[in-house]
């Protein structure tokens, strides 16, 4: 009876609250019934429509399960309404998601609210923070769950093309910056958008629910089924890992995060992740009356300015505790705590949400939050938490009211978990699965068979495979151009994005015939890079890893690989038979083994693709084939080159090589070979495929060049830095070029062209560049406390590693190098630097009243290089959370810090301007020292600038009395500071400067005299 009695409240309260208001034609939910100054919430939002139907949902399958089935379909059919009425105002907009999949332009973005009584668009596209991808997340999310637990929403199969023409909208979230949940992008509401955990985790859920999912229902055909690039999933999960406990740059912490870390979205399983989210966001956003929404947010607060939407980054800091606080909130942590069986964490919530409800016509609703009166603010700020709040207008927040009931619907015992989430996502949220890996190799022809057996490689020939067909991964990019595509609503497909190693790793039925697909690794036939067996050992077994750390399907990835008899003629070919034969016979590893095609693909998952416009280009058998060796008639220039190939030194080649290519056009004639004319162009391509062959490497990257080739992971690569808000550029001071994760494959190519002029450096940049998006990918830790990547002091320290004399070197030195050693270099560079990095964190600590030891001083022999090692220091610039505390606490010692030049404003910091409008924890705070200190030069000077700095927050922690009235000029510091040390010890140099003599000291010599010129400057200020 009593169940009865709680199920008989709850509708009456959803239908007076909720039904009553829903639109009888369009289905759609106001936010509310509010029209103010912040805004018109008559409007029906994307995401308040979702969480506000939820509890609809939720009390729908608690009646079903109740056995009223009159009202149980009432309510099923509201929420069918609700979902399909959001769906068809999207779809109205169909031409907007065909040009963001590829522009990712917030002007291009799917609108986040429409009109409640039409549907239609209420604001221009300029007018409001339309992108959010989370609203469009929650949605497909949903969508998910309420079609698994048997409701039919999608109803067409335009409507599945659109369903999963969204999938591809949501799928470069780990990339792309939004406006977020609250619609303002960076606090201080600026209008600029900003990678958003809370977006970012909405998405990673959206596509895990979604992958392999039918949206007809369980026995529905199978054009039904919604696609997934399990990459797309991947790249999300490292994303979110990487921002987390964080928000974004701008916001350290947001209680936004409580809907990814717990219900709805589950999207993180590492539960010290989300414990250590949940502490932070109870830390620093809790109190009495809900959570703040993020640290300094002015939403609603009397000390507001109205009359501007966006605030002055000096008054920020004026909402420190006064901030509004959302009983919203509370209702995901009561939601969650029912969901881990925490009954006393449940009641404790209840109660306290019970306990804020203002009644109206007897029920209690949730009003959208509490703020501070004027009267109140001094008392509050003077002792946070001290002051009664009150209650806004808006009442109720139909979103939070939704929350809470759904809540109580669990709580009364109605529905279970399993309910509420049919398609298991918290237990299966990145669950990874470290499946078996079938590594299946395949030959060009049986002689390439036979060499393969003769070193002890099994392999199959193509046509052995047969019916399976091998597919080059960019033909399955082609493929997936056709997944979606909809002439009636003018969809394309997915946008002709790279494919990596997870997608590769599925096998696939398109169209009746079956697929697998080569490794991404393999995507350009002709590289150079593939004919170092070294180089292609390491990244055969680099994916593989990958592959094996974020498989989340049972069933067993499938790693094809294509032997060529062109690739067994390469030099040292024996490492890499030893590196296949090693996986193929589980000696390494027991994860990755040999398996025939077929049984590989018998024990794969097979996506199923139905698609119609598209003529794959599947692999082929061919004969055996060689390089030319010797041409009919050449010009004597190109047969000098020629015939030299393996008798010059390969530097004093390309020099001739250049020469000849000089002002010569690729469509010039350069002989003829079988009666047949041959172009520069075709005697550059059989000279790059010999210099390859040869492991010429210098000359087969001048060839790569001067052919125009560029790598075709650039993209990729760049896609997974911007992941970690790392900026990255290029070229020098005379040439630079900052690269942005929007640019197009063209637009990059271009600027990659303008950038470097020296055709092996324009490889390189693009070698390396491509291979530390890789390391991004697959060692992320390498990156720890870097903020940017600066790719000319990278190739510097590639060309210092292992140099005897300091003489000149040019990047030819570089370019002679295979790639597995330019990539050894790298790796070596960045482990160096990380461990220096880590050493100096634990030792940052210095004793009370003591200057810290450097870690340099700790860990290096005494009679080091200290110029050399500031040299290689300033190259890679890391800033560890500790120091960046540390920084923002002593701005409040000093009116302004000068970096480079006096009263130059790129280089200049005014203190309380950042410390009223930044956080210590901000990652826009840790960008802007990154900023600050990347623009100094040269390198080792750098490291003497960060050095004094860090000297100068010890300082002001020493001496909290301390207060630098004049601005503190770094380089007028170090001056001083060389000029006592040079004074004192008397260690002037005939034809050196001061500071040369300085540098050339340990850190711990620095920074004490660095410490003098500070106390100096601070006693001039202080008071006779």
């Amino acid at each position: 009876m009593k169940n009865k009695s709680v199920l008989n409240q709850l509708f009456q309260d959803i239908d007076t609250v909720i039904l009553s208001r829903q639109h009888p034609v369009t289905g759609l939910l106001p936010a509310s019934t509010s029209v103010n100054h912040h805004g018109d919430y008559t409007d029906a939002w994307v995401r308040d429509n979702v969480y506000s139907v939820v509890c609809v949902w939720a009390l729908g399958m608690a009646l079903r399960h109740a056995g009223d089935r009159d009202r149980s379909d009432q309510l099923e059919q509201a929420t069918i309404k609700l979902m399909r009425g959001l769906l068809q105002s999207m779809m109205r907009q169909s031409d907007k998601v065909e040009t963001f999949k590829s522009s990712l332009d917030p002007l291009d973005a799917l609108h986040a609210k429409y009109d409640t009584a039409s549907g239609l668009t209420v604001v221009a596209d300029d007018a409001w923070g339309h992108l959010q991808i989370d609203a469009t997340s929650l949605y497909l999310l949903m969508l998910a769950q309420m079609t698994a637990s048997g409701l039919r929403i999608v109803t067409t199969f335009s409507e599945v093309d659109f369903v999963q023409n969204l999938v591809y909208y949501i799928s470069s979230a780990y990339r792309t910056p939004d406006y977020g949940i609250w619609e303002r992008g960076n606090k201080i509401n600026n209008g600029k958008t900003e990678i958003n955990a809370s977006s970012v985790g909405m998405a990673k859920a959206a596509l895990q629910a979604l992958d392999g999912f039918n949206l007809f229902g369980p026995t529905g055909p199978k054009r039904a089924t919604i696609h997934v690039v399990a990459d797309a999933i991947s790249l999300a999960r490292t994303t979110l890992a990487s921002l987390l406990p964080r928000e974004s740059v701008s916001k350290e912490v947001d209680s936004a995060l409580l809907s990814i870390i717990g219900f709805p979205a589950f999207a993180v399983s590492r539960e010290k992740l989300v414990t250590r989210t949940r502490d932070e966001i109870l830390g620093k956003l809790g109190g009495h009356y809900g959570c703040k929404r993020f640290i300094w947010d002015g939403h609603q607060t009397v000390l507001e300015e109205t009359s501007r939407l966006y605030y002055e980054h000096s008054e920020l800091a004026n909402f420190e505790h006064v901030e509004s606080e959302w009983p919203l909130f509370f209702t995901y942590l009561y939601i969650q705590a029912l969901f881990d069986g925490n009954e006393s964490t449940a009641q404790h919530y209840r109660d306290r949400l019970e306990s804020l409800m203002v009644n109206v016509d007897g029920i209690g609703l949730l009003p959208e939050l509490y703020y501070l009166p004027d009267d109140r603010v001094a008392a509050e700020k003077k002792q946070p938490g001290s002051q009664e709040r009150v209650a806004n207008d808006n009442v109720p927040l139909v979103w939070a009211q939704s929350l809470y009931w759904t809540g109580l619907i669990m709580h009364e015992g109605l529905l279970e978990p399993d309910h509420l989430d049919p398609l298991s996502l918290r237990r299966r949220a990145t669950k990874f699965i470290k499946s078996n890996i079938a590594l299946v190799v395949l030959t060009d022809n049986e002689v390439t068979k036979g060499i393969l057996s003769e070193h002890g490689v099994i392999a199959e020939t193509l046509q052995e495979i047969q019916p399976l067909i091998a597919l080059p991964a960019p033909e399955l990019v082609k493929a997936y151009g056709q997944v979606g595509a909809n002439p009636a609503l003018k969809l394309t497909g997915r946008p002709a994005r790279r494919l990596q190693s997870l997608a590769s790793s599925q096998t696939y039925q398109i169209n009746g015939k079956v697929y697998l697909t080569l490794s991404w690794l393999q995507s350009e036939e002709e590289d150079y890079r593939l004919y170092d067996a070294q180089w292609f050992s390491e990244s055969l077994a680099q994916e593989i890893e990958h592959i094996r750390k974020h498989w989340i399907n049972q069933e067993v990835a499938v790693f094809t690989l294509l032997m060529t008899h062109e690739l067994c003629q390469m030099p040292q070919i024996e490492s890499l038979f030893e590196a296949i034969r090693s996986l193929q016979l589980r000696t390494e590893h027991d994860h990755v083994g040999y398996a025939s095609a077929n049984l590989a693909y018998r024990a794969s998952r097979v996506n199923a693709l139905s698609i119609r416009d598209v003529e794959l280009e599947p692999l082929a058998p061919r004969d055996c084939s060689r390089c030319l060796d010797q041409w009919d008639d050449l010009a004597p220039e190109a047969q000098t080159i020629w015939d030299s190939l393996t008798q010059l030194p390969e530097i004093e080649l390309q020099k001739q090589l250049a020469g000849f290519l000089h002002k010569r056009d690729l469509d010039a004639l350069v002989g003829q070979h079988d009666g047949e004319p041959v172009t520069l162009q075709q005697w550059l391509e059989m000279l790059y495929r010999r210099t390859r062959e040869l492991n010429q490497w210098l000359m087969a990257r001048y060839c790569f060049a001067a052919l125009n080739r560029f790598h075709s992971d650039l993209a990729g690569s760049l896609s997974v830095l911007a992941m970690r808000h790392l900026l990255v550029v290029l070229g020098d001071k005379k040439r630079e070029f900052i690269v942005s994760a929007h640019l197009s494959n063209d637009e990059l190519m271009e600027g990659v062209s303008r950038t470097y002029k020296d055709p092996v450096e324009r490889t390189l940049a693009q070698e390396m560049l491509a291979q530390i998006g890789t390391l991004v990918r697959t060692r992320p830790e390498l990156f720890d406390g870097l903020r940017s990547i600066h790719l000319h002091n990278f190739m510097q320290l590639c060309l210092r590693q292992g140099r005897i004399s300091d003489d000149y070197c040019s990047l030819d030195e570089l370019g002679v190098l295979p790639p597995s050693t330019v990539t050894q270099r790298l790796i070596d560079i960045l482990t160096y630097q990380r461990r220096i990095f880590t050493e100096e964190v634990q030792l940052s600590k210095p004793e009370p009243g003591a200057l810290p030891r450097s870690a340099a001083e700790q860990f290096h022999a005494l009679d080091a290089d200290w110029f050399e090692w500031r040299l290689a220091r300033g190259l890679v610039t890391r800033l560890d959370n500790d120091f960046l505390r540390a920084i923002w606490q002593s701005l409040a010692h000093a009116v302004t810090l000068e970096f480079g030049d006096r009263d130059s404003e790129e280089s200049t910091l005014e203190c309380e301007l950042v410390r009223s409008s930044m956080t210590s924890g901000e990652e826009s705070f840790a960008q802007l020292i990154d900023r600050l200190t990347q623009q100094l030069h040269p390198a080792y000077y750098k490291t003497a600038v960060v050095e004094a700095l860090s000297a100068f927050t010890h300082y002001c922690e020493a001496n909290p009395e301390a207060y630098f009235e004049q601005p503190v000029v770094f380089s007028q510091v170090l001056e001083a500071a060389a000029r006592q040390y040079v004074a004192e010890k008397d260690h002037a140099k005939p034809g050196t400067r001061d500071i040369d003599n300085l540098l050339e000291q340990s850190p711990e010599v620095l920074q004490s005299y660095v410490n003098q010129v500070l106390a100096e400057l601070d006693s001039a200020t202080q008071p006779a």
